[in-house]
């Protein structure tokens, strides 16, 4: 990530674009995670239904 911010820092991007950017990719990175664990949710709930 230090090698990205400091491209980021010589192409002059600010640091609210940088922060902005951040924010997106935690979000997106979030809601990977909570899709994965609803999905294993659902596969526990189905398999003690069949048991």
């Amino acid at each position: 990530m230090a090698s990205y911010l400091g491209v980021a820092k010589e192409q002059e991007i600010s640091n609210q674009e940088i922060d902005a950017v951040t924010a997106i990719v935690m979000a997106v990175g979030a809601g990977k995670v909570r899709a994965q664990f609803a999905d294993a949710g659902k596969r526990y709930r189905d398999a003690q239904q069949k048991s």
